[in-house]
């Protein structure tokens, strides 16, 4: 988990999180990736030509949303901390694995 802009105070105003989004084939990772996001990178939803062709998640895909997190901070005000949810959408086939194992390194949480 990284932390962009202290304020000197010990709060960051934004705090990413890497999520895993681990699963069987055909289990809607995808999809529910997919709803959730508001920003898509370009590898993002099985866009890769090889993807299409197959019909499957052949490579990670990054997507996020973002959200606003009330944060109480020593001196008993309020601080509203912004949160970016990075998904990472992992293959789902088994000859796939060595694509998953190699996202593992970024992920914060599955």
């Amino acid at each position: 988990m990284m932390e962009d802009g202290d304020d000197g105070k010990g709060v960051a105003d934004r705090v990413n999180v890497n999520i895993g989004i681990l699963g069987h084939i055909d289990s809607g990772k995808t999809e529910t990736v997919r709803k959730l996001s508001s920003i898509a990178s370009t590898a993002s939803f099985d866009r890769h030509p090889q993807s299409i062709e197959r019909g499957i998640t052949i490579d990670i895909g990054f997507s996020c949303f973002s959200y606003d997190l009330k944060v109480d901070d020593n001196a008993n005000s309020t601080v509203w901390q912004k949160v970016q949810v990075t998904l990472v959408d992992c293959p789902g086939h088994a000859s796939l694995m060595k694509t998953v194992l190699g996202a593992c390194s970024i992920i914060d949480a599955i």
